[in-house]
């Protein structure tokens, strides 16, 4: 059961009855039975590792809690202190392991020496399978097209959300070992932190401490909230059926058949391809912040409008906000304030300088950020150049920062103007394109051959001899497209002015507001793509 799928609704609105029927004090309790069956319509097949991954957790926390805790001779402290390091460590590598061979499951067959233990793995989850589909709640185990194994025919398996769960876990035993927050006593309420099913598909990535208070505590009906998280789940799903599932058969089509296109088309196919990867991305986000809300829980935001954004750092603090977030806390800081790091960039500033210190400091945890968060979303070479290629433009604006401030005045440009303002996020749109030519296609050389293209052979000429509209969108599908990304554009726009919306339409009469409440919904059965050959279970970050 995806977001898209027609019993979607239909289970939410269950959910929400026996929610707000039950007592207060058992609510979190129907949010987790809820979440459980969600995740059993994916296939029983898939929980063991969620299972798995809840457990270890839960006990490790328990356990590192008793350790960072404990009071006593100072020698007896740091002994605990160094327990629960162990601990903390060892229930990392144990998960991450887990999430590891999930991502990489298909690169190590290519491997020899892991070849015959990938194939062992896969076929001890084979018989999982077969004895989970003789289950009779359990639907038929489906997989994607990309995790089917074609070495000796077995299937990888991929756990629905284990690259947000799995973070959401490493965040929270950080947050237990540092004295953050305390270790959740109640293993079915960890559960429900990680199986949540509003975030289980795409995240956000959610902090135990921030979201755990909110799950664990019955709501209220408030059908000014119940209403507003409709009216977003309605705009999420306006994003996801009706442009980006649209303009990516245009997407899919042009680099499917990359060979024959000139640059011209090839570059429009990549910026309709970034605005598919928002509206897929963000539309699902609306959808899953929408459905939390109608039980009264918030949670975290993930994008806030980033195509406004006028630097690459300004982008990646709107873009996936809870990933940066995650990164920035539990990967960038302690490496930074690590002992070791602070001893190395010593050493280079006594022998080297203060700048070649600080360029030290800067590129180690960056770099280390970025390919770490390529490496999040895929094994491929392409997303290890796609992360070797964000750390740099950090790094050159990080390390760069007053040449670069300073450039616009040696030049005499006004940076207050509104031209400049637009060129700066003119600028940053194209950055992120080119990310997108080494992310869309499978293949670095694709990208490679892809970017000779746009540079070398254009063929502007195929924009206006009607190519354009032989590429799995007609001319007229192709100006309904733009009309509705000049639609989002104009609410992105004014949201991002301050106008909140939902707030603007519960201030309309009644009659007015339900006119626009039933506009919203025939927008997306109207304008939405469907029939034969279109998977409306398919969202793109569910892969990662």
């Amino acid at each position: 059961m995806s977001f898209t799928d027609y019993i979607f609704l239909p289970f939410l609105f269950a959910i929400c009855i026996v929610y707000y029927t039950v007592p207060l004090k058992v609510r979190w309790f129907v949010l987790l039975c809820g979440s459980v069956l969600f995740y059993f319509s994916w296939g029983i097949e898939l929980f063991p590792c969620v299972f798995i991954t809840t457990f270890i957790c839960y006990f490790s926390a328990k356990r590192m809690e008793g350790q960072v805790n404990a009071v006593g001779e100072k020698a007896y402290r740091d002994k605990c202190k160094k327990r629960a390091k162990f601990i903390l460590w060892l229930t990392i590598i144990v998960t991450t392991s887990m999430l590891i061979y999930v991502k990489g499951q298909h690169q190590f067959v290519n491997i020899p020496k892991i070849r015959a233990g990938v194939r062992i793995m896969s076929n001890l989850y084979q018989r999982v399978v077969h004895w989970c589909n003789r289950i009779p709640l359990s639907r038929p185990f489906v997989r994607d097209k990309a995790t089917i194994d074609v070495f000796s025919g077995n299937s990888f398996f991929v756990p629905l959300g284990i690259s947000y769960y799995t973070l959401s876990m490493i965040g929270y035993l950080a947050d237990v070992y540092w004295k953050k927050e305390k270790a959740e006593r109640n293993v079915l309420k960890l559960f429900l932190f990680a199986l949540y099913f509003p975030k289980i598909v795409e995240g956000p990535i959610s902090k135990h401490r921030f979201s755990a208070e909110q799950l664990n505590t019955g709501h209220e009906f408030d059908y000014k909230l119940f209403c507003f998280g409709l009216q977003r789940m309605a705009w999420g799903y306006f994003k996801k059926l009706a442009i980006a599932d649209r303009i990516s058969v245009f997407v899919n089509n042009v680099y499917g058949n990359y060979e024959t296109k000139g640059g011209a088309i090839l570059l429009t196919a990549t910026i309709f391809g970034a605005v598919q990867l928002y509206c897929d991305f963000s539309g699902c986000m609306d959808i899953a912040l929408g459905a939390s809300e109608m039980f009264g829980i918030k949670l975290e935001e993930n994008f806030n409008h980033p195509f406004f954004s006028r630097t690459a750092a300004e982008f990646w603090r709107r873009w996936h906000i809870t990933l940066g977030t995650w990164y920035k806390d539990y990967i960038y800081l302690p490496l930074a304030s690590s002992k070791f790091l602070i001893k190395q960039a010593g050493f280079i500033k006594k022998h080297a300088g203060k700048s070649f210190s600080k360029a030290f400091s800067v590129i180690i945890p960056l770099y280390s950020v970025w390919i770490l968060t390529g490496m999040w979303h895929a094994t491929g070479l392409n997303y290890l150049v796609w992360g070797l290629y964000w750390g740099t433009i950090i790094v050159i604006s990080t390390l760069g920062k007053k040449q670069l401030a300073a450039l616009p005045g040696k030049l005499k440009i006004n940076v207050n103007s509104a031209v400049y303002k637009r060129f700066q996020i003119i600028r940053t749109f194209m950055i992120f394109i080119g990310a997108r030519i080494i992310t869309i296609p499978t293949k670095l050389l694709v990208s490679l051959t892809v970017f000779k293209r746009i540079c070398t052979g254009f063929a502007i000429w195929q924009i206006f001899d009607g190519t354009l509209f032989y590429q799995g969108l007609s001319l007229t599908e192709f100006v309904l497209s733009l009309i509705l990304i000049i639609a989002l554009y104009k609410v992105s726009k004014a949201q991002e002015n301050g106008t909140v919306i939902r707030e603007k339409i519960a201030g309309y009469p009644i009659t007015l507001r339900w006119c626009v409440y039933i506009l919203e919904v025939l927008a997306v059965l109207i304008l939405g793509v469907y029939g034969p050959g279109y998977d409306a279970g398919s969202f793109i970050y569910m892969r990662y």
